[in-house]
């Protein structure tokens, strides 16, 4: 079942489900029910997110790395905008590149990010962050004090390079500017659970 994993007045909800055999996490934001939701990685598990979704409007998918378990549940959402870096896109719809084999929903992006953005959506402001090393267009998002990383950066641990497109120096330089971050933001990865950045920064 969902989990609400933080809720103030002045932030965003934040449902956690983990999805499919890897438990990957998807998460649901909502800042007021009126504007709708954002769905973070919606994973390998399309009943269950249906079942979450219901009686909510979904404003938009942001995927953080195209890996099949991130994008199966897509299809769950309906015809909503979707947002990955414009160097993942094609692994949106390439079982080669996303490692899915046969099990790929060839569900495109239809909207391109970059480094820098900053994203409106639902009541809330996302921004960017291109994190390469597991993944080519590997981005996090940071909303508010919440940053959602994907499989870049793990509470603790880092995700793994050896799969297509993968570098370890990326992934590297991609820690350490996210281990440089400023205050002490509330990291929300893509498997396991999540921890205050700085209580990350003596682990890795």
């Amino acid at each position: 079942t969902a989990k609400r994993i933080f809720e103030d007045k002045h932030m965003p909800t934040i449902q956690k489900l983990p999805l499919g055999r890897l438990q990957t996490n998807c998460y649901i934001l909502c800042e007021n029910p009126e504007d709708g939701v954002v769905v973070i990685d919606p994973g390998d598990d399309i009943l269950l997110l249906q079942a979450a979704l219901t009686g909510k409007k979904v404003a938009a998918a942001l995927i953080t790395h195209a890996h099949f378990d991130h994008i199966l549940g897509l299809p769950a959402l309906g015809n909503v905008p979707i947002y990955v870096h414009e160097l993942d896109a094609p692994a949106m719809t390439d079982a080669v590149r996303n490692c899915a084999e046969d099990r790929l929903p060839a569900v495109p992006a239809t909207h391109l990010v970059h480094e820098g953005d900053v994203l409106h959506l639902a009541g809330m402001t996302f921004t960017v962050m291109h994190t390469p090393g597991h993944t080519p267009g590997g981005v996090c998002y940071q909303c508010g004090n919440d940053l959602f990383t994907g499989d870049t950066l793990f509470a603790p641990g880092y995700g793994r390079t050896d799969l297509p497109g993968g570098s370890w120096s990326d992934l590297v330089r991609s820690l350490r500017r996210l281990l440089h971050l400023p205050g002490n933001l509330h990291v929300y990865p893509g498997h396991g659970g999540d921890a205050e950045l700085s209580a990350l920064r003596g682990n890795l």
